[in-house]
């Protein structure tokens, strides 16, 4: 490592690169809650990363969720949408692949069960095609969500069942 006074210092650099992280999901979730003062409270089981945020401002915009105040992140916000009685809850713009992966993970820290990735890829439609929604590969941490679904298939507004009749989807 090189010397403090030198013109090449970086203080970034000066630590043992195998060392753990100091940034787990567990630690910038206590610092969140820590510097709020918010108490522990699970987020709902099932979440969606929507990358872009296009259906979330849509949801909004129309009263259809609510915000998820528990929700410790610092960057992003979280808003509940009841499915079937249950809260889903939906993290709009967590776009970026290493940005992502770390919210993700930081749901799962904090109590959701199944993470799903939803890009809207600019499409304003209420039927969300299959083949956009897509799964979070947590491989920091070594664990992998995917969901599969048929590419023809298409989720309609509210019903939550799919609608596989060729020509209805992507």
């Amino acid at each position: 490592m090189t010397k403090p006074d030198s013109a090449n210092y970086l203080p970034l650099f000066n630590h043992p690169v195998d060392a753990e992280s100091v940034f787990t999901p567990y630690a910038l979730i206590e610092a969140v809650r820590a510097e709020r003062g918010m108490s522990t409270v699970a987020v709902p089981k099932v979440c969606i990363l929507e990358f872009d945020g296009d259906l979330t401002d849509r949801l909004v915009q129309g009263n259809l969720v609510k915000p998820w105040t528990t929700w410790a992140c610092f960057h992003t916000p979280m808003f509940a949408l009841e499915v079937n009685g249950e809260p889903c809850g939906i993290v709009p713009r967590a776009i970026g692949g290493s940005f992502a992966v770390l919210v993700a993970e930081q749901l799962l820290a904090s109590g959701a069960k199944v993470v799903v990735g939803l890009t809207s890829a600019g499409s304003r439609e209420w039927t969300v095609a299959y083949s956009k929604l897509g799964g979070c590969d947590c491989s920091r941490s070594r664990r992998r969500y995917f969901l599969s679904l048929p590419a023809a298939g298409t989720l309609g507004r509210g019903t939550g069942e799919a609608d596989s009749t060729p020509g209805r989807g992507a």
